[in-house]
């Protein structure tokens, strides 16, 4: 109807909207793009993750994600025992490799809903099966980014990515080249 470019569509989502936007991406051709913010990948994995009680982070309800997927967002009412076929395949991890869209993929580290892992290992999936890829990695934010140097940067990056793949401006350096963690803090801009 003349609303979109049919060829350059994006997709984007953030925690449940997160999961759904890299299911959907792994599977779909529709979208030129796709952003994830801290979005489960594994279902199996994260039925049994633990929210905000672990070593290495704090700050989360002390629950877990059974009650979540049994009762609650993630209304399955199962278990990944009951019907493993089914938790294995609705996780995005499990498509990587039938994926065609370029994903970039923010995660705070220190996120006590959704595992940093989540993020992590579908950022190493992808790659490993020679997908483009991209994460942003917030060290010390937790689900949602509160920094406000934070947020600016990821809403910079989000626009220079869809630009890049929705309207055909030129990758940035950080796309192209990276930027090394141990650089990232002498990259940042001030304020």
């Amino acid at each position: 109807m003349g609303y979109a470019d049919a060829k350059h569509i994006g997709l984007n989502g953030h925690s449940y909207g997160g999961e759904g936007a890299a299911f959907i991406g792994t599977r779909s051709r529709l979208f030129a793009a796709v952003g994830m913010g801290a979005g489960v990948t594994d279902l199996f994995t994260d039925f049994n993750q633990s929210w905000g009680w672990s070593y290495q982070v704090s700050g989360g309800s002390g629950a877990n994600g059974n009650d979540y997927y049994l009762y609650g967002q993630g209304r399955w009412g199962i278990s990944p025992w009951d019907n493993p076929e089914l938790f294995h395949f609705e996780s995005a991890l499990t498509h990587v490799r039938e994926t065609t869209s370029p994903f970039l993929i923010m995660h705070g580290t220190a996120d006590p809903t959704v595992s940093f892992s989540e993020g992590m290992n579908f950022y190493n999936a992808l790659r490993y099966n020679g997908k483009s890829a991209v994460m942003l990695a917030y060290p010390g934010e937790g689900h949602g980014l509160r920094g406000l140097a934070n947020r600016r940067d990821l809403t910079v990056r989000y626009f220079q990515f869809f630009d890049h793949y929705l309207k055909g401006a030129a990758a940035p350096k950080w796309m192209t080249d990276g930027v090394p963690f141990i650089a990232k803090d002498a990259l940042r801009e001030p304020g």
